[in-house]
């Protein structure tokens, strides 16, 4: 008995030992991806970032200009950018109108858009263009009754050119030029923009 006992130690401890001899040796990591490679991390102070970074941004203007009933707007946006590989996609939303939205104007569009795009960035700045689909709603107002709207509901197109002066890596202003297309509410024009990337990866 003590000897099968003794014998099932030794073979415990012989196990122990190799395992022990196995985690101590360096292990091999996967080869970084083709995109990986592409989008690596970069240094810049005492932070590390990831390129091609994904984005949030919010943008605001007072001279949209509505091509249909040539006169001057104001602007609101929101919108998402998402990179997938080598190719960007965007979505968001866009409003314009001659009063800002919170007024409640019986005269006004407001599209969905999606898209996609391309995108060039360095140290301090970060230039993209968009070009998409749009799911429009406009308000026309009624000429016999100023307090009813007409409301439509059609497809449309959204395109922007996104320029920002990055004075984070990760935060950044700037401005962007954008058409918004449909039958009833054509309108162009030029906003603000605050840029939020998730770049920032780690104190160094």
């Amino acid at each position: 008995m003590k000897k099968i006992l003794l014998l099932y130690l030794s073979l415990l401890l012989s196990v122990f030992c190799v395992y022990g001899q196995e985690t101590d040796k360096p292990r091999s990591t996967r080869p970084l991806t083709k995109w990986e490679k592409r989008f690596g991390q970069v240094k810049y102070g005492n932070n590390v970032y990831r390129k091609g970074s994904n984005w949030f941004s919010v943008g605001y203007g007072l001279y949209g200009y509505n091509i249909n009933k040539k006169a001057f707007n104001r602007n609101f946006s929101l919108a998402y950018h998402h990179r997938y590989k080598g190719v960007y996609f965007n979505g968001g939303w866009h409003f314009s109108s001659p009063n800002f939205f919170t007024d409640r104007p019986m005269d006004q569009v407001n599209d969905i858009h999606a898209g996609a795009g391309l995108r060039f960035e360095d140290r301090w700045y970060h230039f993209s263009f968009f070009i998409g689909p749009s799911f429009a709603t406009t308000w026309t107002p009624n000429e016999l009754n100023p307090k009813e709207s007409f409301i439509h509901h059609q497809l449309g197109a959204h395109v922007e050119i996104q320029t920002i002066f990055k004075y984070f890596y990760d935060l950044g202003i700037g401005a962007a030029l954008y058409g918004s297309f449909n039958k009833r509410y054509q309108v162009v024009g030029v906003q603000l923009q605050l840029y939020f990337s998730n770049a920032f990866v780690s104190k160094y």
